[in-house]
């Protein structure tokens, strides 16, 4: 098992309780956090993190773009979201434009380290209950 760099975006509350969970796992190690979204690209160039871990309540609409950027310039950087009761079509939207893995705030102490490994060795995260919507979705879509 490889060791994996997290960079942290979100509420204060959130970004410690994700500290406190990931402080047990030897081979995860938080390199940075930041409170907004739009400080990600500057500590993504210093530090070149493995998977951004991100609050999605901190993330809006206008950050899409900023996200299709992120997997553009730092194509080896995931984007994983963490969020409580989400709109389905926005956290939908958010895959559309580069995110690789999503979990509810409530299984983030169960599931955050196999999520953050799942992601890093290539796969995709996201609740079970979750894949009928994309499923839906993409069939609407053709």
């Amino acid at each position: 098992m490889s060791r994996v760099s997290i960079l942290i975006a979100g509420r204060q509350a959130s970004i410690a309780a994700s500290l406190l969970t990931l402080s047990r796992h030897k081979n995860i190690q938080v390199i940075a956090c930041v409170n907004d979204v739009a400080d990600i690209f500057t500590k993504l160039n210093d530090t070149e993190p493995t998977i951004a871990l991100i609050d999605f309540s901190v993330v809006s609409e206008a950050h899409y773009a900023m996200l299709a950027e992120l997997r553009r310039s730092h194509p080896k950087t995931k984007v994983i979201f963490l969020c409580d009761g989400a709109d389905q079509t926005k956290l939908i939207d958010a895959f559309r434009h580069g995110a690789s893995g999503y979990l509810e705030t409530k299984d983030r102490e169960a599931f955050l380290a196999k999520a953050i490994q799942a992601v890093s060795d290539g796969e995709a995260w996201v609740p079970r209950h979750f894949v009928s919507k994309i499923v839906e979705r993409l069939a609407r879509d053709q």
